[in-house]
């Protein structure tokens, strides 16, 4: 691994994998690659889990009828910076970005999802001053979907999309545990 002088953090090198798929896509888009996103030379960016659309539809899955938490927790993990930690800052904006446009209740609905996300372990919420939604905590989504797994709640049919997803990925999900 190499040291960086702007971010004093280390680097490490592209893998042979990277490499392969980086010459693929030239080969298949030429004169492509000054027009993509790249998050190591962008503002702006946030480090997902690659197993984020199986985690959506299981938050789908879980929670009760014409509750989409799972836009919700979407947008955690795009203000979260790669420390899990979110600040809530506005909540008419986090709402609005969620997709709550309707003033009056859009506050209340974003609530409502946060709500659901900390009963289902994947988050937790403290307050900050008078505001009871302050700050929030984003768990290790796979410990959270370990623990969920063994109180019987994950169907047979997601777990094995999940596990599927997870080995293709190289993401662990053996013996985590996630606490409230």
């Amino acid at each position: 691994m190499r040291k960086t002088t702007k971010t004093k953090e280390l680097v490490k090198p592209p893998t042979v994998i990277a490499v392969r798929r980086i010459q693929m896509r030239d080969q298949i888009w030429p004169s492509e690659a000054q027009r993509l996103w790249h998050r190591k030379t962008e503002q702006g960016y946030s480090t997902i889990p690659r197993t984020l659309p199986l985690l959506m539809t299981l938050i789908d899955d879980l929670k009760g009828k014409g509750k989409d938490a799972s836009r919700v927790y979407l947008d955690l993990w795009c203000r979260q910076m790669d420390d899990s930690f979110v600040e809530v800052t506005d909540e008419e904006a986090f709402a609005y970005s969620c997709g709550y446009a309707t003033h009056g209740r859009n506050v209340r609905s974003w609530r409502e999802r946060i709500d659901i996300l900390r009963d289902m372990g994947f988050i937790s919420v403290r307050p900050n001053g008078s505001r009871k939604y302050g700050y929030i905590l984003l768990h290790h989504p796979h410990a959270v979907v370990s623990n969920l797994q063994k109180t019987g709640k994950i169907s047979l049919e997601w777990w094995g999309a999940f596990t599927k997803r997870a080995a293709e990925t190289g993401a662990f999900i053996g013996q985590l545990s996630a606490t409230a």
